[in-house]
């Protein structure tokens, strides 16, 4: 027992150096230097921890410890862009934490919604939906609508409905680029292509709910409220 509280403590050092990864200000400069030397530490904590917990296992047998510890895996490889190797952690954390918890627990929605982020970073939107809106099931069903952990899946539905209002626009402009008046049209209105019709609909409405809860329920001057 006093090894796995150890561990879980190597943990929680890793989860401060990943949350600062998260955190860093990308207009300073060198910060992809210290992304990448926070993730490695984060990454070496998860490893030592995960070595602990994996020792105690037998077998096959799934352990949520086991499961976090490769959720939080996942979580490094997002932050530093390696999506494919993130959902490959993040599906054994998955698969783990189903058997252990079962599909209807808040800590396997929040694997799913991390999966989902994987997927909008390689531009993958229609997978991305798929987790985060089963992720959003989940925790509403938990938490109520108006709970932060609701409003965070919301918020990051909005990002994702944003992300591929860009896409698509870069697309438009691209099948027209060369084409006079198109090229001079597409430049001046590229906002607007880039959130227009349904999709943006949809952002907008997760967008409001995120923010009308963070400010309900944490206030003007939390982090979550500014960023909404």
């Amino acid at each position: 027992q006093h090894a796995a509280d150890t561990a879980l403590c190597v943990m929680h050092v890793g989860q401060a150096f990943e949350l600062e990864a998260e955190n860093l200000d990308k207009s300073t400069k060198g910060w992809e230097k210290r992304m990448e030397d926070l993730t490695e530490r984060a990454y070496d904590m998860y490893e030592r921890a995960l070595d602990v917990f994996r020792s105690r296992v037998e077998g096959d047998e799934p352990d949520l410890d086991v499961a976090n510890c490769y959720h939080a895996m996942g979580n490094t490889h997002n932050i530093r862009g390696e999506y494919m190797e993130a959902l490959r952690k993040y599906k054994i954390a998955l698969q783990q934490k189903i058997k252990v918890l079962g599909e209807d627990d808040p800590s396997v929605a929040w694997t799913k919604n991390n999966i989902g982020n994987s997927f909008k970073g390689m531009f993958k939107m229609d997978e991305a939906f798929k987790w985060y809106h089963e992720c959003l099931e989940t925790v509403t069903q938990f938490f109520g609508p108006d709970h932060p952990e609701v409003a965070h899946v919301h918020w990051n539905l909005a990002l994702a409905y944003h992300t591929k209002g860009e896409v698509e626009a870069l697309k438009r402009r691209q099948t027209w680029q060369g084409r006079w008046p198109f090229r001079w049209f597409a430049g001046i209105t590229k906002k607007r292509l880039a959130h227009e019709g349904d999709d943006f609909e949809k952002m907008d409405e997760h967008l409001h709910h995120a923010f009308n809860v963070f400010v309900q329920r944490l206030g003007e001057d939390h982090i979550s409220t500014q960023r909404a």
